[in-house]
């Protein structure tokens, strides 16, 4: 993520916590001679309270679209996070993308349902 945008990120952060009702824990750590900056973050939940994690997954969620949104990448993607770059992907680099995994993994065995296109 852009240095510059770390104080907006992390207001939204504390935003999506007050608005969940939920505790957050926030790192960050300046790469590349200062050029960018990578960050993590979490929200607590209570994995008994189906509710509780409904509510960490939508703020987590809401928290990549905004990475996302202000330019940041994200690391390690999950399945749904996957689809938000996808969609924000351009089209012809996702085609090579597709293309170059079907001629390295004709069979579908490494890492399947990884960066699926579907």
């Amino acid at each position: 993520t852009p240095i510059e945008k770390y104080p907006e990120f992390i207001r939204k952060l504390e935003e999506l916590a007050e608005r969940y009702k939920l505790f957050y824990a926030s790192s960050a750590r300046v790469i590349d001679c200062g050029h960018s900056m990578m960050f993590s973050f979490s929200y607590t939940f209570n994995r008994a309270d189906p509710g509780s994690m409904d509510r960490a997954k939508e703020a987590l969620d809401e928290a990549a679209e905004f990475a996302l949104e202000q330019g940041g990448v994200i690391w390690k993607p999950n399945i749904d996070e996957q689809k938000m770059v996808m969609e924000r992907m351009d089209p012809n680099t996702l085609k090579l993308m597709m293309k170059l995994k079907e001629l390295l993994d004709p069979n579908g065995i490494m890492n399947p349902g990884n960066w699926e296109a579907n």
